[in-house]
């Protein structure tokens, strides 16, 4: 049982150090952010399709999905063009505390240690927009309107995964965000080189699918709570890869505001699994080769339906 705990472990690692370096590769692609989200979410699509061989999109709110995938990508990508990766991402992770305002809006009472969780995060944004450094009101822009769609895309992948398995939902936000970029191509001009295909190749297969499946497989030896607190490891390992590969130090403020935004989202987490909730909790992905169903208790804002 042990040996099962710690290789999820390793493998939520490697997820968000996946996760962590799509920055990183969408910097070294030289492809606009709009133009580097299609081939993402094309790729992603079409080798899923192929996979599933079965297409299903349930109700608005799974299309509406698609549409914040493909927004919070381009915002935040815009954004780390405008200001050092570490401090976008960070700004970035205070969506999945705005997500539990709008779930607030939508009917489920927001508790006291919640609260101050959001008071928290919010004051680390501040900290980052305040005080980081080399940051332009624009990027900060961009930074805030990736993480407000981040948190759409996470309440609205709540809502779909009621009615539908999470691998399918994720074919169906890929297929929305592909036909919702596909005009940028015609917009911006940009040279397909072959390092920027095998960059776009990359972000599709392995910081998707793979990332994807090692996700999955880690939520069948851990619990989404603890994964979910591994995952706020991503804007570390996107801080450590934008240093290693584009020379992007971070600064001291960016380290403290940082830091609380992800205390926030870990103390956010810790409230959600004391919380006993009905209703939006749970979802059920039936593999095609068993009869038995895999639990995926969606208890924590960032849970197992938000695409990274």
């Amino acid at each position: 049982m042990r040996s099962q705990v710690v290789v999820g472990i390793f493998e939520m690692l490697a997820v968000t150090a996946i996760w962590g370096s799509v920055p990183v590769i969408f910097k070294l692609s030289g492809l606009p952010s709009p133009v580097f989200v299609f081939f993402r979410v094309a790729i992603t699509a079409v080798l899923l399709a192929a996979t599933l061989r079965r297409f299903a999109c349930g109700g608005l709110t799974a299309v509406l999905s698609g549409v914040f995938l493909a927004l919070n990508w381009i915002f935040l990508f815009y954004a780390t063009a405008l200001m050092p990766v570490s401090t976008a991402v960070m700004i970035y992770y205070a969506g999945p505390i705005m997500a539990s305002v709008y779930m607030h809006f939508l009917g489920e009472k927001m508790q006291r240690p919640k609260l101050l969780a959001l008071l928290i995060s919010f004051t680390g944004v501040a900290l980052l927009v305040g005080f980081a450094g080399y940051v332009t009101p624009l990027g900060v822009l961009f930074a805030v309107l990736s993480a407000t769609f981040y948190a759409a895309l996470i309440v609205a992948s709540k809502l779909s995964a009621i009615r539908m398995a999470p691998i399918h939902l994720v074919l169906c936000q890929t297929s929305v965000a592909t036909f919702f970029t596909a005009p940028f191509l015609a917009l911006y001009k940009f040279e397909a080189t072959p390092s920027a295909l095998v960059a776009v190749f990359i972000a599709a297969t392995v910081n998707t699918l793979l990332a994807l499946f090692l996700w999955y497989d880690a939520l069948r030896r851990i619990t989404v709570q603890l994964a979910s607190a591994l995952s706020y490891l991503d804007p570390v390992y996107a801080s450590i890869f934008a240093f290693l590969f584009l020379g992007q130090t971070p600064s001291q403020w960016t380290a403290v505001g940082g830091a609380l935004v992800i205390l926030g989202g870990i103390m956010s987490i810790y409230a959600e699994t004391r919380a006993d909730k009905p209703g939006i909790k749970a979802v059920f992905w039936r593999t095609s080769t068993s009869t038995s169903s895999n639990i995926l208790t969606s208890t924590t804002p960032s849970g197992p339906l938000s695409i990274k």
